[in-house]
């Protein structure tokens, strides 16, 4: 990714683990927009993928795919998906108009996750959330509360249950990608997405974003490639990363 966001600083664990390119990563949401990309590049990297989604959907670089409805089943039934798995890389997320959906989506669903990962004995935990910009922004008005609210929830369960060592968050802003424009959720094309990139990625536009308040801020917010959040994740799961938070 390529923007550090700021956070709180979580209580150090005892121990911290380093994962190795033949570790067994599980990527929860694996055939997602996010989740397929982080399974070809682990595969790359030599890691043992499973992607664990609702529709069970074969992911390329996966070697197995597991059908998983993450609402409707317990602790146990999640813990069942990720027996053996050294970490846990979730990107899993709603996006809508329903906040109790996007609370559920984002937060009940990924904090059972969690709670299973822990119980399972699973090393590392890496998380997709959202950039602190588009929290302090969008998330001080009722649009999208439950979104925010959910993620939220979700970091401070991982926290709580892996530490800042042993957990990783991923905060992009908006991520493009892909061949096709779409609105729910929003998306645009990487050509497209680029371009924006190297626009409001450069110097100038930067140095306007950073003196100006929030909702220009986040107007002027440079985008992320679905590729660098992937990539990100990887750092992350495989503990290459400087710090908890990127």
């Amino acid at each position: 990714a390529k923007r550090a966001s700021s956070a709180s600083r979580r209580r150090a664990p005892s121990v911290i683990v380093r994962a190795s390119s033949s570790s067994k990563v599980v990527v929860l949401g694996g055939s997602g927009f996010v989740g397929s990309r982080v399974c070809e590049q682990l595969a790359r990297q030599g890691c043992a993928v499973t992607s664990v989604s609702k529709s069970g959907a074969r992911v390329s670089g996966a070697d197995a795919s597991v059908a998983c409805d993450f609402e409707a089943q317990s602790v146990d039934d999640v813990a069942e998906a990720l027996r053996g798995a050294d970490v846990c890389v979730s990107c899993v997320g709603v996006i809508g108009t329903d906040n109790d959906a996007m609370r559920v989506g984002n937060g009940d669903i990924n904090v059972k996750a969690i709670e299973a990962a822990k119980a399972e004995g699973v090393k590392r935990f890496v998380y997709v959330s959202v950039a602190s910009v588009v929290k302090d922004v969008v998330g001080a008005t009722p649009l999208m509360r439950g979104y925010f609210e959910g993620k939220t929830r979700t970091e401070d369960a991982l926290a709580a249950n892996f530490g800042a060592g042993n957990s990783f968050v991923v905060k992009p802003s908006f991520i493009y990608g892909g061949d096709a424009f779409s609105l729910t959720p929003p998306r645009v094309t990487k050509t497209y997405g680029d371009l924006l990139s190297k626009i409001l990625g450069s110097g100038p536009v930067k140095s306007i974003a950073a003196k100006s308040p929030g909702p220009i801020k986040l107007t002027l917010a440079e985008p992320v490639s679905v590729d660098d959040v992937a990539g990100a994740c990887v750092v992350g799961a495989l503990g290459m990363n400087t710090s908890d938070v990127v």
